[in-house]
């Protein structure tokens, strides 16, 4: 484990990913620091491997970050070697402490409909056991504003494991951030279970 760590290590350090991201510079980021989704702002993204996004006062429109008025655009994924490599999303919502979350996904879709963003979908790459899934959830739930029926839900994937079929599993919307997270868990048979964050405006 200790060698395998170090040639992880090791890639990352000659490839320069485990350098500190550069700073900023104009036209890479708005004026108060969020992401941009120019040339140079998607560059910024590809070498710090943040998305930095202010919901906090919906609608947030689409037009000064770069953004399609209707469409999507998907950041990610990205590998370096045989090391594959996650993303930050940083989403301000203005709520409750503390006022935003920061998501840790594989790669990132934003759509936008209307002149303005509407979504932020994006994978974790862990693959994890229902239970900790779970556990994790309830606990982080608690920052989202999430209502957890954990009886419901083992009901729920003990109905599916003696049918010998996988579930889903939804979790949230909640919005105690200010903006709205919601996550889904697709989990096989043997009770193994990826998750996908939705992030959505909160409705004003």
């Amino acid at each position: 484990m200790i060698i395998g760590v170090g040639i992880t290590a090791a890639v990352l350090l000659r490839s320069g990913i485990a350098e500190p991201a550069p700073q900023a510079t104009g036209g890479q980021v708005t004026d108060l620091n969020w992401s941009i989704f120019t040339k140079e702002g998607l560059a910024y993204i590809d070498r710090s491997r943040q998305v930095r996004i202010d919901l906090s006062d919906p609608p947030v429109e689409a037009e000064p970050l770069a953004l399609p008025a209707d469409g999507e655009i998907t950041i990610g994924p990205r590998s370096s070697g045989d090391v594959e490599l996650d993303y930050s999303l940083i989403v301000n919502g203005g709520g409750e402490s503390p006022g935003g979350a920061k998501l840790i996904v594989t790669e990132l879709t934003i759509t936008t409909a209307d002149g303005a963003i509407i979504s932020i979908v994006g994978p974790n790459r862990s693959v994890l056991t229902f239970r900790f899934l779970l556990d994790q959830l309830t606990k982080r739930g608690e920052d989202f504003g999430w209502q957890i029926d954990r009886d419901a839900i083992f009901a729920q994937v003990e109905a599916a494991t003696r049918a010998g079929e996988p579930y889903t599993l939804e979790f949230g919307p909640g919005d105690r951030l200010g903006v709205q997270i919601a996550a889904t868990a697709d989990c096989n048979t043997s009770g193994y279970c990826q998750l996908e964050y939705v992030v959505t405006p909160a409705v004003r």
